[in-house]
């Protein structure tokens, strides 16, 4: 069979089957089979050695290297913005400045006279120089630090809108409890409609309370848009899906988790960042208020940009984009395509809960909803809660816990990457069960791993002790994210949103449960013990969630221990001659992939 679509032209950008009948790809799915070496080369080959083409990702070419660098990108930002107060929270619970010619200021001046009101340093200055020379004594007065809007030291100036500690933790969880919500519906969602025009108006609309929160004047206000921006957050569950659909079997492990893991560093990023962009705005003469709201406004300006970009140079599929493919259908195609689609679902909302409703019904949804609650759950919690355990648990100062606290999200780079390798590796070597045995390893030894870091303590342990620790407990976090989302696609292979979207939301889920149990343990069991029962609980759910992975059993292959039987009913007598079509032989394909191919004669 030919595809009922034109080859690839520069006007439209849709390809044909035989586009893809080239060394480096899937000619029955148009996927390629390569990110970082092609097949069958010398490690450090970067071109192939038939085509002469460059790996995919030292490309731009569309549609696959293209859809890689955006779906990775593209989440980066969102991440970004997702946490983009998180640097410059100090600030914004502040006290709101008083106009310099108010009463209070009049009665302030007078108070303090030889008070700087320009004075501007920062906590990390006056954690280095002490007792600061000139630092203004009005900028700690309770009535006077009104008027003092460039005074960044802890308990001095003004400049926020003033959020009290508790306001400031309750915007944090209302932010990821507004990523939930999304990321259960927008894989859904996109395989009525297509990843890049789910992506476009996820990104578009994502960046409207990004730049209204750089203007928010009010808890509430910081509170709603903080819940509107964390939509943002479900920019994950695209990322995964796009790379599912562009890299073949061999490759889509690797692809997975490496998307994700460039796209998760956009937290850490974000600390370091938006910290210095605040500290430069400080230096050239900006106030608190103006410096932190400018730091908050650049990454929804930039979103916004990324969300003209994918509509306009991006691909739903290695085809082309789904309205198109669509539109090059004759008439007769149209009207079979039509009533297959009918068949199995009605119109893109219709698809889309589908979708939702097939992945939900599902049991095994649920253990990767399990398995992500407790890695990526847990990496969430240890991005707000690391520092401050090493603080109360270790002793150490600030600025030691930081560094060593900074190690965990520093392995994103590589070691989610590492776990959907590891994932390619054992789907070479043993089949597609092989990845449920990479699932379940690594998943038990971060929970273990986990479990052993809660014991840890200054009586018990060194720093270097603590460091390897981190590290051997972090890498495997971060692996088993990886393996998870390189199980994902072939759950249910006709709900591949729904179930990347459930999955997703369980790693929020998981930080809002860790959240929940610090607050139930601070009260029970006072401050310091409260995060070390936290982590060992968590610990003790990865190795529960572990248990419960070779209880998974995949459609038309098998489980850990048991392969599927192959053994099929006779087809009709009008389909026993026909030939598999690519989607059936491509593995799992989302929806709306495989919906321009329903036709006769594919």
């Amino acid at each position: 069979g030919v595809l009922p679509f034109t080859h690839a032209t520069r006007n439209s950008m849709t390809w044909s089957e035989s586009d893809w009948d080239k060394p480096g790809y899937n000619p029955k799915n148009g996927k390629v089979r390569a990110l970082f070496r092609w097949e069958d080369t010398a490690q450090g080959t970067i071109f192939h050695p038939t085509s002469g083409q460059i790996v995919p990702v030292l490309s731009f070419a569309r549609p696959h290297s293209r859809a890689f660098h955006f779906a990775w990108f593209n989440f980066f930002m969102c991440f970004i913005m997702w946490f983009a107060v998180a640097p410059v929270m100090v600030q914004v619970k502040k006290i709101k400045c008083a106009s310099a010619d108010s009463v209070v200021c009049k009665e302030c001046l007078l108070m303090f006279p030889d008070d700087n009101i320009d004075f501007n340093l920062d906590a990390e200055n006056e954690h280095k120089t002490g007792s600061p020379q000139g630092a203004p004594l009005g900028a700690k007065d309770k009535k006077c630090k009104v008027c003092y809007p460039k005074d960044g030291r802890p308990g001095a100036g003004c400049g926020g809108v003033g959020l009290t500690g508790d306001q400031a933790k309750n915007s944090t969880m209302v932010a990821i409890s507004g990523t939930i919500i999304l990321r259960i519906l927008i894989g859904a969602i996109s395989d009525g409609l297509g990843i890049r025009i789910t992506y476009t108006v996820l990104l578009i609309a994502g960046c409207i309370p990004g730049f209204l929160l750089a203007a928010a004047n009010s808890y509430i206000a910081i509170t709603l848009l903080r819940f509107l921006i964390g939509f943002a957050g479900a920019s994950f569950v695209l990322t995964q899906l796009w790379t599912t659909i562009m890299f073949d079997l061999n490759v889509v492990g690797i692809a997975n988790a490496t998307s994700a893991g460039w796209g998760n560093l956009g937290g850490g990023v974000a600390q370091l960042l938006n910290g210095a962009i605040f500290n430069s705005l400080k230096m050239n003469g900006w106030d608190n208020n103006g410096a932190w709201r400018i730091t908050v406004g650049w990454s929804p300006a930039v979103i916004f940009v990324l969300g003209v970009l994918v509509f306009l140079l991006t691909d739903d599929c290695p085809y082309g984009n789904f309205k198109e493919l669509k539109n090059k259908q004759s008439s007769a195609d149209k009207a079979a395509t039509e009533a297959e689609v009918l068949k199995t679902g009605g119109e893109p909302g219709t698809v889309a809960a589908k979708s939702l409703i097939e992945a939900a019904s599902s049991w095994q949804t649920w253990v990767m909803f399990l398995c992500y609650m407790f890695s990526f759950g847990v990496e969430l919690i240890v991005n707000g809660n690391i520092v401050t355990y090493f603080v109360e648990t270790f002793d150490m100062p600030q600025t030691k816990a930081s560094t060593i606290g900074s190690v965990f999200g520093l392995l994103n780079i590589c070691m989610r990457s590492f776990g959907g390798f590891w994932s390619d590796q054992y789907n070479t070597r043993f089949g597609i069960t092989g990845r449920l045995h990479a699932l379940f390893q690594q998943t038990f030894i971060m929970g273990v791993a986990l479990i052993v870091f809660s014991t840890l303590n200054k009586d018990n342990s060194t720093d270097g002790g603590l460091l390897l620790s981190l590290i051997f407990w972090g890498a495997f976090t971060n692996m088993t994210e990886g393996a998870t989302f390189a199980v994902v696609p072939y759950v249910i292979p006709t709900a591949v949103g729904g179930v990347a979207g459930i999955t997703g939301a369980g790693g929020n889920m998981g930080a809002l449960l860790g959240n929940a149990l610090v607050i139930v343990l601070k009260g029970n069991a006072g401050p310091k013990p409260s995060r070390n029962l936290m982590f060992c609980a968590l610990g003790w759910g990865a190795v529960a969630s572990a248990m419960l992975v070779p209880c998974l059993w995949l459609p038309g292959i098998g489980s850990m221990f048991r392969k599927a039987d192959t053994t099929q009913p006779d087809a009709p007598a009008e389909q026993k001659d026909a030939a598999p079509t690519p989607s059936q032989m491509a593995g799992p394909q989302p929806i709306f992939v495989q919906q321009p191919m329903m036709m006769p004669g594919y």
